[in-house]
């Protein structure tokens, strides 16, 4: 395939304040500076580009598509119409069209966007996530748990929806920080067990076979001492704020070989058990006898160059723009 006449799409959610919760529209400002950045490194490479932003109408996808006809379309598209859960929708538009795109299929990430789905499959397949509860009825709680639990909405990304008080340590807390996830984001609340300890995330590549990168750590060694140690929204988006100046990121992570071995082993097999493809990353807690535990699985993560997934391909000594050139490699062979 000759580069210089390949057109390819770069689908990216724009960003409409309507549509966003009003204290947490960072992360979706974001989506166009990941955007942009991928644009940039295929542009670099030689590609010819069609940008096309998604804002509230199905048209603005199908009808750029079917004009232009790219070979490929670089799906950054984390939802529509201000609803996360239509991430996989979108994918799935995409499979109707029968345009080549990168990042997981639609199947994939409708499954993972459902945090408690997750981890059902995880359990089912003998890999260790921390116990969890879903929760529709603030007058329904699991009785049988042992605190510290954190709560969070059951389909959100981006950290949405948690803060210090998500990590609560008793019954009254639990009943108060579950209503308010009900309330604000209108879906069911995620109860699990806390695991108070290191926080290591592995990303995972297709070249074409899945490839771990070295792993990341987030250092809390400057985290504020009142609070639970966790990475939350304010910590991943809000620059000026004290848990974001608290929570480093380590890339490799200073941990043993062994270590390294077992995380990268249970990360593969979430990502083959979920049926993950092109790039994702999972995110792992350890126990205080540094047992992991898999605490979230990311398909389609952020790819923009601040963050972690960038992080771990410079680590592994791979270019940005190589990434982004594999990745519509392989769209392409999927076809």
């Amino acid at each position: 395939m000759n580069v210089r006449s390949t057109l390819l799409g770069i689908l990216y959610n724009a960003f409409v304040p309507r549509l966003g919760r009003p204290k947490e529209t960072l992360s979706e400002l974001a989506l166009k500076t990941a955007a942009q950045q991928a644009g940039a490194a295929l542009l670099s490479v030689g590609y010819r580009l069609q940008w096309i932003p998604v804002r509230d109408r199905i048209e603005e996808i199908v009808v750029p598509i079917r004009r232009r006809r790219p070979a490929v379309i670089i799906n950054l598209c984390e939802g529509f119409r201000g609803q996360s859960a239509y991430e996989a929708q979108v994918a799935g538009l995409l499979e109707l069209l029968g345009v080549p795109f990168t990042g997981n299929s639609s199947h994939a990430l409708f499954q993972c966007h459902d945090k408690f789905r997750t981890k059902a499959i995880l359990q089912a397949c003998k890999l260790p996530t921390p116990r969890c509860w879903i929760v529709e009825d603030e007058r329904q709680l699991p009785a049988a748990v042992r605190f510290p639990l954190i709560v969070k909405p059951n389909c959100e990304d981006a950290s949405i929806g948690i803060y210090p008080h998500s990590v609560v340590r008793t019954r009254a807390a639990l009943r108060k920080q579950v209503a308010r996830v009900l309330a604000a984001y209108v879906q069911p609340a995620l109860v699990e067990n806390f695991v108070d300890g290191r926080e290591i995330s592995a990303a995972i590549v297709d070249q074409p076979e899945p490839r771990v990168l070295p792993l990341s750590e987030i250092s809390f060694q400057h985290y504020p001492d009142h609070l639970p140690r966790i990475v939350g929204y304010d910590a991943k988006w809000q620059a000026t704020h004290p848990t974001y100046r608290g929570t480093v990121p380590m890339c490799p992570a200073p941990i043993s070989v062994a270590l390294a071995h077992q995380l990268e082993s249970c990360a593969l097999q979430a990502y083959r058990v979920l049926k993950l493809r092109g790039y994702a990353r999972v995110d792992f807690r350890l126990d205080a006898r540094s047992r992991p535990y898999i605490l979230e699985v990311n398909p389609n993560p952020d790819t923009s160059r601040e963050a972690g997934l960038a992080r771990s391909l410079a680590a592994a000594g791979i270019a940005y723009e190589d990434f982004w050139r594999s990745q519509v490699r392989l769209a392409l062979k999927k076809k």
